[in-house]
């Protein structure tokens, strides 16, 4: 999606309402426990120690490299270094705890970002995801006009009203609707309804851009100021899908491609929160596969 923040800002009275209701969650500091955690797996990485960081990697663990190249738990144990090389040098790092249960840490390193999620266990804290993803070339123009959708009438069945996945818990099902509800405000935009199912602290970071909440509402106002309630795409459909909870979190991994793909082209990690007011999207970090 293309930034138009100001453009679209004047021209809806729409994202003027959203605004209106927006209420600023604290943003609280990372646990401490955590903070250790994340400290003593890079140096098991750096060091070698394989059983250190079998302790500090979740059973579900990924590493996904900013080309989609994935690898599982056992594949980083059997050698650390790659990891170990891939986690150095951080910069801009911004963590983001949610409710205690998981941590956010987004940054910069290799001249890629990057995404980490942490969730705490009965054993303590370990990751479960490291992503990578590309730092766009160039990016558009602040007031950029946004594209027409290429066909105004294409249906979005997957990932609007369904998906291949079976939730296995309330938490997990919460966290669907709450996308069924995100996908249909972006097929046929409405601001109002996507940042209902949003979380203020919400942010969106992919190979085209960096985008927070305010910043995607202003967007989806554009598109249905310009071109209405059938102003945009469908979204990828989802090929495969796996969801993690923790407590009041829910991470969700899909395996996205355009539509008829016999093999998937995105990878993407979703985390949704419910701070008591519903379930929302906090984080969509993406990469393609190449």
């Amino acid at each position: 999606m293309r930034r138009f923040f100001t453009r679209a800002l004047g021209a809806s009275t729409l994202l003027a309402a959203v605004l209106a209701g927006v209420t600023s969650w604290p943003v609280a500091a990372a646990d401490e426990a955590f903070r250790q955690a994340d400290h003593s797996l890079s140096e098991a990485l750096a060091t070698g120690d394989r059983k250190a960081a079998s302790a500090l990697l979740d059973e579900n663990f990924q590493w996904v490299e900013s080309d989609g190249n994935t690898h599982t738990r056992a594949q980083v144990l059997e050698n650390l270094a790659p990891l170990a090389a891939d986690n150095e040098s951080a910069m801009d790092v911004r963590t983001l705890d949610l409710l205690g249960q998981a941590e956010r840490v987004l940054g910069i390193h290799h001249n890629e970002r990057f995404a980490h999620l942490w969730v705490k266990r009965p054993a303590g804290w370990q990751a479960i995801l490291f992503l990578n993803i590309p730092i766009p070339s160039e990016r558009d123009e602040p007031n950029a006009t946004p594209k027409p959708p290429t066909d105004p009438n294409a249906d979005c069945d997957n990932p609007c009203r369904t998906l291949p996945f079976k939730p296995e818990n309330a938490a997990q099902q919460g966290a669907m609707e709450a996308w069924f509800h995100l996908k249909t405000a972006e097929w046929h935009p409405d601001p109002v309804d996507w940042a209902a199912h949003a979380d203020d602290n919400h942010e969106t970071v992919s190979p085209r851009d960096d985008v927070r909440k305010l910043e995607h509402v202003a967007q989806i106002a554009a598109q249905r100021k310009l071109y209405g309630e059938k102003g945009a795409n469908p979204g990828q459909p989802v090929m495969s899908m796996r969801m993690f909870d923790v407590g009041n979190v829910v991470i969700q991994e899909c395996l996205q491609g355009p539509k008829g793909a016999t093999k998937p082209t995105t990878f993407v990690s979703r985390v949704f929160i419910n701070r008591g007011d519903g379930w929302k999207i906090t984080l969509s970090a993406q990469t393609n596969i190449k």
